[in-house]
């Protein structure tokens, strides 16, 4: 029957009104506010989460993009490719060898 008694308390609002709880009522609100801050945090968190994956993302796109374009500008910078390009333009490539100029000082 004091369980009858106490849930008809909580359920008729009564129990708002008794000194024990109104003793506790101070904790109650810091539970209360605990608790709201336990949720916001969460959703913070949630947030930071899903920047850091996105920013992942987008780094490693970027990672992809920069290994094309070095790869690209290394196969275009090695010299038979240069000379190949050159040909095309009527530039050939010289196959005596270069002499060394000697300067004698004065």
């Amino acid at each position: 029957m004091a369980n009858k008694f106490k849930i008809r308390s909580i359920l008729d609002g009564s129990i708002i009104t008794q000194d024990k709880f109104l003793q506790q009522w101070p904790y109650v609100i810091l539970l209360a506010c605990l608790s709201i801050l336990l949720i916001a945090n969460n959703y913070v968190s949630e947030r930071i989460i899903r920047e850091t994956n996105s920013i992942n993302r987008e780094l490693n796109e970027l990672r992809t993009e920069h290994l094309a374009t070095l790869s690209e500008y290394l196969q275009k910078k090695q010299q038979s490719e240069i000379a190949r390009r050159l040909n095309t333009v009527g530039i050939r490539e010289s196959v005596v060898p270069p002499k060394r100029i000697i300067v004698k000082n004065r």
